[in-house]
């Protein structure tokens, strides 16, 4: 297999784990041309090895991916661009060769690469037409929220009790769902579509820009009106390179949740919770 090919493997294995299962639905659900700034065929071809693109569109492809540049996947994607720009692995080796690993490394490694791999097999993405849908107001978003890690059928009575949202919100916004292809909606209650999965982030796109801020939003509002069940705050002095590495093992652990998480659990004797972390830069002021 040429390099080109290499790199179009690992591009096409990445395009399935982040939950797009065909090229074109990726190509589509990221917003096409508009968001990627070439056509279906060029990026069909990046897969099948025919060609390879601009270090700039790399990062571009990652973003609507979802895909960190300092992430294994995104490490592994970059390492293999780079080696069929080169031909040559034992140069990237002898430029990237990791310090010592400490004597935790291996163990620890292994536990992030099964916690990837099973997240990998949970994971969907949405349409931007579903996740416009999750903007058209506050009750929508928090129905889908609800209903995704929620198994079952839920009634009407129960999100209302739940969320002290009034009934016909509901019902409207659980319509709406259903029209858009994210619940079914029949006789006063409700399920998920995507009940137990691990829904992707959107693309960092200027397309998605506008529905990022809305969600944003509705979950700024929704979390200063609820319960805080944990907190640990602390202030450290570090550089940047150290900022990005403690950044990685942050939201790996956030990630993690969603192992824990079981959308079947009895309803009676478990709670929706958001994990929300996040790092401030404090001094010095920009």
């Amino acid at each position: 297999m040429n390099k080109a090919k290499t790199f179009g493997s690992v591009l096409s294995r990445i395009r399935k784990e982040r939950g797009f299962s065909g090229a074109y639905k990726f190509f589509t659900g990221v917003g096409g041309s508009k968001s990627l700034g070439f056509s279906f065929v060029s990026y069909w071809d990046l897969e099948r090895g025919k060609k390879l693109p601009k270090g700039w569109r790399l990062k571009q492809i990652m973003d609507c991916l979802g895909v960190k540049l300092h992430s294994t996947e995104g490490q592994e994607l970059i390492r293999a661009y780079f080696n069929a720009l080169s031909g040559s692995e034992e140069l990237l080796q002898a430029l990237s060769a990791p310090a010592q690993p400490g004597a935790d490394l291996p163990s620890r490694e292994l536990a992030e690469t099964a916690t990837h791999r099973a997240l990998a097999q949970l994971s969907v993405n949405l349409t931007l037409e579903q996740w416009k849908l999750r903007t058209r107001d506050a009750a929508t978003n928090i129905c889908q929220s609800y209903l995704a890690e929620t198994a079952g059928w839920v009634t009407v009575q129960e999100l209302a009790e739940a969320t002290r949202l009034k009934p016909e919100a509901l019902r409207k916004a659980l319509k709406a769902l259903a029209a858009g292809g994210l619940a079914e909606f029949s006789k006063d209650r409700a399920r998920g579509k995507f009940t137990g999965k691990v829904i992707q982030l959107l693309p960092m796109t200027r397309e998605t820009r506008p529905i990022r801020e809305a969600l944003r939003r509705y979950w700024d509002e929704l979390v200063a009106g609820s319960e805080r069940v944990a907190l640990k705050r602390t202030t450290v002095r570090m550089s940047r390179a150290n900022l990005e590495i403690f950044r990685q093992h942050l939201e790996r652990a956030v990630n993690l949740a969603a192992i824990y998480g079981n959308a079947a659990e009895n309803r009676q004797d478990s709670a929706l919770y958001c994990v929300d972390a996040e790092i401030f830069k404090l001094f010095p002021k920009d």
